[in-house]
């Protein structure tokens, strides 16, 4: 493979790197192997066509259909993604299969990759090293400068935030497509040292402070969400919250804002309900929140059970506040504990 272009970010002192390759992912040397590749497919469909990296992996004696029948996790309903049990002798260790089909189109799920990811790279493969090729440009015919401004958009976000890779290789199989997605992906460099820098506009209403708790909740769960937001200013008057719905200002850049209020929050309340593990932008907090506390070994999350769901795998064992279902005694417990929690880590008095 032939290396065209890469992004180096730093966090917490530790360079991570995104690079674009060019080349055939399907015979990575043993000297380069990966951790993880990353192949794209329909929904269930895992035929070894001629064009395909499928079909490429299948030509030389990887088999992504027989590794779906014996699949480590499967994580398609959360994640549009399932993870393989080890390759052996391969320039890679595991296969990571995204699915459009299950939640959307390519450029809809490419941050399904790196939600996955995120739980992936602390537990299976820390500090390890991703290849992927430029997703849904093949047989499902995305261009490629949009495909690589949604890859590196994701990924990104999720590396400075702490995602534990040392590397993201993206990699392009023909030279026409290479020489597209390095002329996006150095527009997107600029850009995004721009926003850096300062001299962009992205949005960003400047405040004072940070907040104590970040409540994370369905707005299909408005009432409860607003039912806990009023117990935590009785339990603390003076208790700082980010509650969207009355913290976000018109005009404002709702990512950009979001992004920014999770991480200067000392606590994210997550409030679990089917409603919010079906919601994208739930998920995108939740995982924001897990990342930083993993990073950090700060207790960030504050996950309260309001109403029985189905949790993840990869998050079930975490410590949660039982208020189910709706239980209003176990739910003003749970903000008296929070609160506790909060003169202890934030000095919140």
């Amino acid at each position: 493979m032939r290396l065209l272009t890469e992004w180096v970010l730093e966090h917490r002192g530790v360079e991570r790197r995104i690079q674009l390759f060019s080349g055939d992912l399907s015979s990575i040397p043993l000297d380069e192997a990966v951790d993880v590749l990353i192949v794209s497919a329909f929904r269930n469909d895992y035929y070894p066509t001629d064009e395909s990296l499928i079909g490429a992996l299948y030509r030389r004696g990887v088999s992504v259909y027989d590794l779906s029948e014996d699949k480590e996790r499967d994580m398609r309903e959360e994640f549009a993604c399932w993870l393989s049990r080890r390759v052996e002798g391969k320039g890679f260790g595991r296969i990571l299969c995204i699915e459009s089909g299950w939640r959307g189109t390519p450029l809809a799920i490419t941050d399904d990759v790196f939600r996955a990811l995120v739980p992936l790279a602390n537990e299976e493969f820390p500090n390890g090293t991703v290849a992927m090729p430029l997703i849904g440009t093949g047989n499902q015919g995305y261009p490629a400068e949009e495909m690589i401004a949604s890859i590196l958009q994701a990924a990104v976000f999720w590396f400075r935030r702490g995602l534990n890779l040392r590397a993201l290789k993206i990699v392009s199989y023909s030279d026409e497509t290479a020489a597209v997605a390095k002329k996006a992906f150095e527009k997107a460099q600029r850009a995004d040292a721009l926003i850096v820098s300062g001299h962009a506009d992205t949005g960003k209403v400047a405040e004072d402070g940070t907040y104590d708790v970040f409540m994370s909740y369905s707005h299909k769960d408005a009432d409860a969400a607003q039912a806990i937001v009023q117990q935590l200013r009785q339990e603390r008057p003076r208790i700082r919250i980010f509650h969207d719905r009355h913290t976000l200002s018109s005009g404002e850049s709702w990512l950009m804002r979001i992004a920014e209020s999770l991480d200067s929050s000392s606590v994210v309340a997550a409030l679990y309900t089917p409603d919010y593990w079906a919601s994208k932008n739930c998920k995108d907090e939740f995982s924001a929140a897990f990342l930083r506390q993993n990073d950090t070994g700060e207790p960030v999350l504050f996950p309260m059970y309001y109403r029985t769901a189905q949790i993840p795998y990869m998050f079930r064992s975490l410590h949660m506040a039982d208020c189910r279902e709706g239980d209003e005694e176990r739910l003003r417990d749970a903000c008296a504990l929070l609160c506790r929690r909060l003169e202890q880590t934030a000095g919140l008095g």
